[in-house]
């Protein structure tokens, strides 16, 4: 008999494509609680972010054997995240996160030392990703500022979804690197 709690989320994936319940079971027993937390995080709302997160398991079940999921908790992530920012929208409360968000950054929006501060930060930001080679720029671009998906940046590129996947993650670690020692500086300003 098969251990579902002592298989990986790959093997659960493969299992999930045959129409398994039981594996489709322990993936919601794997991943439930932290879906929910992170749709509640962004909603506000229990209700909302619980039925969001079984929508995403619903869709899972019903449209597994589709799905082409390498991995299986991003995958889950990025739904429940896209999920939760439509219902968002849905219910016009866009606006309500949009603020919360900014309030995560400045507690005085209207000070001028922030907002030279953020806008010598983003010149620094751009200035690395000016500096990336040619390619890994354009990948990181398409990504993060055009929200292309793997896919079409290998498509519109001329490479394979394989090679944008890990040319954007060498673009996230050398910013990484670059501006680690900055922002861990302006974290103590702003604390001050």
């Amino acid at each position: 008999m098969v251990q579902y709690d002592k298989l990986g989320d790959v093997d659960l994936v493969a299992s999930l494509v045959m129409q398994d319940h039981a594996a489709f079971t322990e993936i919601y027993k794997r991943h439930w609680r932290g879906l929910f937390v992170y749709a509640y995080a962004t909603l506000k709302d229990r209700e909302e972010a619980a039925d969001v997160v079984q929508d995403i398991f619903t869709t899972l079940w019903n449209r597994g054997a589709e799905l082409n999921i390498i991995n299986l908790k991003s995958y889950l992530f990025t739904a429940v995240r896209n999920q939760a920012l439509k219902a968002l929208h849905k219910t016009n409360r866009a606006d309500v996160y949009a603020a919360d968000l900014a309030a995560c950054f400045s507690d005085d929006a209207g000070n001028t030392d922030d907002s030279v501060n953020m806008r010598e930060l983003y010149h620094i930001i751009d200035h690395a990703v000016n500096s990336m080679p040619s390619t890994m720029r354009a990948v990181y671009i398409m990504n993060k500022h055009e929200e292309y998906s793997h896919q079409s940046i290998a498509e519109e590129l001329g490479i394979t979804e394989h090679s944008s996947r890990t040319i954007l993650n060498r673009a996230m670690n050398l910013l990484r690197a670059k501006l680690s020692p900055l922002l861990s500086l302006l974290l103590v300003f702003w604390q001050a």
